[in-house]
């Protein structure tokens, strides 16, 4: 279905209105689809929510990992991308709105063993990168320190004032945790 529809326009819709005052009507919208066409494939807006907070979950994670495995890019450069991938490229939809925090709740509600296992598997590749490319203070705690650097980018996303904000502060505690 992630071909029928897009996902990140239907989450900008809940985080712009909130969920409840959402309507089938504005997601059709924000979809370019017929509402007919949305209730063709999900029988609630709660369903509806469901697989687009899953397919955006799942998509962060695709490119979070993609990101960690370009060989082009130093390692500091690889893990900020995939933490910006991860969360650092939601912060405007979801500080856009009064009802971003409405919709992060949701969604670790909804989806709280999902995005467990995207995290732990975002986490693995990140220790993984950091035994394989990391300064050697760092290989030997290479997991923890992709632990504190995914909680750092979530932690971010709440105090960044925007993205590129978001982005410098990443870059400059990379670099300094993982400086050479």
């Amino acid at each position: 279905m992630a071909d029928v529809f897009p996902p990140a326009p239907i989450i900008e819709t809940f985080a712009r209105y909130g969920f409840r005052k959402t309507s089938m009507d504005e997601l059709a919208r924000a979809a370019d689809v017929s509402r007919q066409s949305l209730y063709n494939h999900f029988k609630s807006k709660e369903e509806l929510f469901d697989w687009a907070t899953r397919s955006v979950v799942e998509a962060s994670l695709t490119d979070a990992l993609r990101h960690l495995s370009n060989p082009r890019q130093t390692l500091v450069q690889r893990i900020n991308a995939a933490l910006d991938s991860w969360a650092g490229q939601h912060i405007e939809v979801m500080r856009g709105s009064p009802h971003g925090p409405e919709i992060i709740v949701m969604t670790r509600s909804a989806l709280p063993e999902r995005a467990r296992q995207a995290e732990r598997r975002l986490i693995t590749a990140m220790a993984d990168a950091i035994r394989i490319s990391g300064p050697g203070a760092a290989v030997p705690r290479a997991g923890s320190l992709a632990q504190a650097l995914c909680w750092t980018a979530k932690g971010l996303v709440h105090a960044a004032p925007d993205h590129a904000a978001f982005c410098r502060e990443l870059d400059h505690i990379l670099s300094a945790l993982l400086a050479r």
